[in-house]
């Protein structure tokens, strides 16, 4: 299952996306929420998230701060920004941060989990491709340990028979 954890300072918003989106028919876990950047961080790192979804614009700390700590302590977190401004410059700092998707207020449920959905997808096939590498180096490890065993063998029977 994919873990999600929300960042959002507008209660009224937050507890909007906390209550009526249909996270479990996604099979996405919702680990929790915050109001801003600053309570959020330590939670984000103890809790890891696979995708972190945070406002752009709140106190103390703001979603492309907290995205660009996240981005550096919890590389593999899938980023989400939610953001009320159409100004070109957070896109931007938002791209050069990592961001993986951008929606503007207001914002659907649908539009969420659509871009939930992708963010599970590439995660999805990144574990998939993890997977695939460890157990092709299992397999190297292997024929590796094996290619030793007979090689030993063949130096003690040789020594055996006196070659």
């Amino acid at each position: 299952m994919i873990s999600l954890f929300l960042v959002e300072d507008e209660r009224i918003a937050r507890e909007s996306i906390r209550d009526n989106v249909p996270w479990q028919e996604h099979d996405i876990l919702f680990l929790g929420d915050a109001p801003d950047g600053e309570v959020a961080l330590p939670q984000l790192l103890e809790k890891r998230p696979d995708i972190l979804l945070t406002d752009i614009k709140m106190p103390f700390m703001d979603g492309l701060e907290l995205a660009r700590i996240v981005r550096k302590e919890l590389p593999d977190t899938r980023i989400i920004i939610l953001s009320g401004h159409n100004e070109f410059e957070y896109a931007r700092k938002a791209i050069t941060l990592g961001v993986n998707d951008y929606l503007l207020k207001p914002v659907s449920s649908r539009d969420i989990l659509e871009a939930v959905d992708r963010s599970k997808a590439q995660i999805l096939e990144c574990r998939a491709r993890r997977i695939e590498r460890q157990s092709h180096s299992s397999i190297d490890t292997a024929f590796a340990l094996l290619a030793l065993w007979v090689f030993g063998h063949t130096l003690n029977l040789m020594s055996a028979i006196g070659i």
